[in-house]
């Protein structure tokens, strides 16, 4: 997929990673990956965001979202390497937040804004360039998949510890789709945001139903979720096969205390 028009005419530039070149946008050729969103409450959810200007996306008055991403990377400009995402959906810089409304339409639209609490990988070139272009949440640990008939499971640990194990329905992949992660992470008292493009020519989305289910160990990170007293099957969800993305270097930038922009 190397070859595939998505890629083509797309801008690179090549960065000084402490002293190791690293060309940007980082590109992923061959992607498989599962979503799964989970409620929570809005109030547990506010004390893992670093920022009050965070605001989450609520379903409804009082409850909000809590996503689990799962990634099977194949085939990227960086190697192979498998990648869990454990993030909320918010709105930033602070725009009213109409709950429900705004939930539908991030599905609707496949645009989804986050703030990444957690995101282990399992290469040591992913967590450093994770690291010092983001200043993304990374840490080495353990993610396999494993294919159950219609479902996928995704084991997460950390030194033999377990974390989470996510299982959830290989949704129907009845068309293709584009999508956007729009992230946001703060580094040296600057908010930053960073734009994941993404192509999926099989692709399913459930918004409303039963599509995964959650079990956790006794790691720190699995005792902070289980905290957020978690819905007990995640309602929504996505599939993709075959995916392709485009990790883009952080294109705008705001400070922490005033909310300037400082560049975009």
């Amino acid at each position: 997929m190397r070859d595939h028009p998505f890629f083509k005419d797309t801008p690179r530039k090549t960065l000084d990673m402490a002293g190791q070149p690293m060309e940007l946008p980082v590109f992923y050729y061959d992607v498989r990956f599962v979503t799964a969103i989970f409620t929570a409450k809005t109030s547990a959810l506010k004390k893992l965001l670093p920022h009050p200007r965070f605001k989450p996306i609520q379903i409804w008055p009082g409850t909000g979202m809590l996503g689990i991403a799962a990634f099977e990377y194949h085939d990227t400009s960086i190697g192979p390497y498998n990648e869990i995402a454990i993030s909320i959906p918010i709105k930033f810089p602070s725009r009213f937040v109409v709950p429900g409304l705004s939930a539908l339409k991030m599905m609707r639209k496949n645009l989804f804004p986050v703030y990444i609490h957690h995101l282990p990988v399992t290469t040591q070139i992913a967590l450093k360039v994770g690291i010092h272009f983001y200043n993304y949440p990374k840490f080495l640990a353990e993610v396999t998949f494993h294919d159950r008939d219609e479902s996928l499971e995704v084991i997460l640990k950390e030194k033999d510890d377990l974390i989470l194990k996510l299982l959830a329905k290989k949704l129907s992949l009845k068309r293709s789709a584009g999508f956007e992660f729009h992230t946001y992470s703060i580094k040296d008292n600057v908010v930053m945001h960073t734009l994941i493009e993404g192509w999926a020519p099989k692709f399913g989305a459930v918004r409303m139903g039963s599509v995964a289910k959650l079990e956790l160990g006794e790691h720190a990170i699995s005792k902070e979720l289980a905290e957020l007293n978690l819905s007990k099957t995640a309602r929504s969800g996505l599939y993709g096969e075959g995916v392709m993305t485009k990790l883009h270097d952080p294109d705008q930038r705001w400070n922490t205390d005033t909310l300037k922009i400082i560049s975009g």
